[in-house]
């Protein structure tokens, strides 16, 4: 059985090939009915094909309903999915990973050692800044909600 991959293979470029010619075939179709006149047409024998309103009514109609999927509809969908805003799901989901309560730094984020000091490692925790080695960014976390507030709305006096 072969391997699902985007990478060409013989059948994909053939079907891309037909593709590609057929979309030329309905685009030369599509320009000759536009802007040939009748008269040329019915020299050829071809009487039955829409009225030439349709060739500018078309892709108006089709760009109409494009604008209003992109500025209406789809917005109006992230919105109906957003959460609540008291929803304590915009503070924290199944993915959120805070700091340890230990050593108050985000653990089970890294698995590999990066540190200069292999004696000082601790593997699977966030390490202090100088513990990193040079040109390394510290993984990412959560920060709880509760030591933003403290830190934002209490002031020294009233934390101590």
């Amino acid at each position: 059985m072969p391997e699902h991959t985007p990478a060409p293979t013989p059948a994909r470029s053939l079907y891309g090939f037909f593709m590609y010619v057929f979309s030329k075939t309905l685009m030369g179709i599509y320009l000759i009915w536009a802007f040939v006149p009748d008269y040329y047409l019915h020299y050829f024998s071809i009487y039955y094909y829409p009225l030439k309103y349709w060739s500018t009514a078309v892709p108006i109609q089709c760009l109409v309903a494009l604008t209003l999927y992109a500025f209406f509809i789809y917005p109006s969908f992230n919105l109906i999915l957003t959460t609540k805003i008291d929803s304590i799901n915009t503070i924290q989901d199944s993915f959120s990973q805070y700091a340890s309560a230990d050593s108050k730094l985000p653990c089970n984020v890294e698995t590999v050692c990066c540190c200069t000091d292999v004696s000082k490692c601790r593997k699977g925790c966030v390490l202090s800044p100088r513990e990193y080695q040079e040109n390394t960014v510290p993984p990412l976390h959560d920060l709880n909600i509760s030591m933003v507030c403290r830190k934002m709305y209490l002031n020294n006096e009233t934390s101590k």
